[in-house]
């Protein structure tokens, strides 16, 4: 959530800004303003897309680095680093939006590149301290944080930029806050239940409950063609690209409800989201703009159903890919930052003039990419463990090791006996 908050924290403070400020003596009354005080560069319209941009780019190309150093080093170490290099960068934005475009840009893709570490740290968590009853609970209270930062960020940003300390203390709190967030976090937290001294033997044997023994080395080794090869992960995948108090619900329910099977429970929780915010953007797409009431409820109601997605493709991810759900679940934020990416283009080209017409036909090509991404993770969409999550999978692929560095040597290898 802090990591998210940093990176909003740019876009509200750059609403309270006074850029260019003259230092003339003829500026506007600073005592009823603080922010007047302040003298940030003016930034252009294509400069602040491009801010935008930057994050999501920077968090697409780190991405693939964040999964490889997790699987090496573990969440407590990467996390606890990246989120001290979110703190300082926002720390230091103040300073940047003063010296120029170009710090600004240097500092969100740093603010890009932490971002990267949210998703895979979710997969890593989940696969390691959650009980298997209650997996559906905590990977929802995890996402959440997409709903959870703006809540505090916008109040929290819109009260210390009218302030005394104006638009600076935005960048100031939610870095000194992140800061110590993560120094917390780097203390406590441990990358297996077992090592931590606050977990008891009664809690360890539930939280082990379902889950493979591997050692640091069998982890580094991810089997990424057998997993790209899994129509099961390209469907959470898929789902991802289209979105996420429901979610809690959702989690929640998702593990207490028995009578169905869990890969049905998977198909239901992701179509409830995807097809409910389908039909809830469609009515949109048709409603007049003068029933302003009506639009504003119809689009709160379509973001807000995605809640289910946590009893969907989100619970999908660990649940097949068990101990490599740091790799399966990290590249959700792949899909988020592709979008990222090319949202604000397809939209500039559906709505140009930004008129209601224009955003109709925004509502239905969102609508139609939710009932497509659906469709195709209740196809492909499974709660079993993959095959290549199992302990026999690890065994064969040592053994085929084995044999293909020995082959030259021609030696003979005694018949292998399987048991059981």
């Amino acid at each position: 959530s802090s990591v998210w908050s940093n990176i909003l924290s740019v876009n509200f403070a750059i609403i309270c800004m006074k850029p260019g400020a003259s230092t003339n003596g003829t500026s506007n009354d600073t005592s009823s303003d603080p922010n007047s005080i302040y003298h940030p560069v003016s930034l252009t319209s294509n400069e602040k897309s491009l801010l935008t941009s930057a994050v999501a780019a920077a968090a697409l190309i780190a991405n693939f680095f964040v999964v490889s150093l997790i699987g090496n080093y573990g969440i407590r170490t990467v996390f606890a680093i990246l989120g001290l290099l979110s703190a300082i960068s926002t720390f230091a934005m103040p300073w940047a939006f003063e010296l120029g475009f170009s710090y600004i840009l240097a500092l969100r893709i740093l603010q890009g590149i932490a971002f990267a570490s949210n998703f895979p740290v979710i997969g890593a968590f989940s696969s390691k301290w959650t009980y298997y009853k209650q997996n559906g609970l905590f990977v929802s209270v995890l996402v959440a944080y997409v709903q959870l930062s703006p809540s505090i960020t916008l109040p929290l940003s819109g009260a210390l930029c009218t302030s005394q300390w104006g638009w600076p203390s935005v960048f100031y709190v939610h870095g000194i806050g992140c800061a110590i967030l993560f120094i917390i976090y780097g203390f406590f937290y441990r990358n297996s239940p077992r090592k931590h001294p606050y977990v008891g033997d009664i809690e360890l044997r539930k939280i082990a409950v379902g889950k493979s023994e591997c050692s640091k080395e069998e982890l580094k080794k991810i089997p990424y063609v057998p997993i790209l090869k899994t129509a099961a992960v390209w469907a959470v995948w898929i789902a991802a690209i289209a979105q996420f108090l429901i979610k809690l619900f959702a989690g929640f329910t998702s593990d207490k409800v028995k009578c169905i099977s869990e890969s049905n429970k998977l198909r239901i929780y992701n179509s409830i989201a995807f097809l409910g915010s389908c039909s809830f953007l469609s009515i949109l797409a048709f409603t007049p703009s003068h029933y302003p009431n009506a639009c504003l409820i119809l689009l709160g109601v379509s973001a807000g159903i995605l809640g289910f997605t946590t009893g969907g493709f989100f619970k999908a991810g660990p649940l097949i890919s068990k101990h490599y759900s740091h790799f399966v679940t990290g590249n959700v934020s792949l899909g988020i930052t592709i979008t990222m990416l090319i949202v604000p283009f397809i939209v500039g080209g559906l709505s140009p003039n930004n008129d209601a017409e224009g955003w109709r036909k925004v509502f239905l090509t969102t609508g139609s990419v939710l009932f497509i991404t659906n469709l195709c993770f209740a196809i492909m969409c499974s709660a079993k463990p993959a095959a290549w999550t199992t302990d026999e999978f690890s065994r064969n692929a040592s053994r085929n090791k084995v044999y293909s560095t020995q082959t030259s040597t021609r030696r003979e290898f005694a018949p292998e006996v399987t048991v059981g």
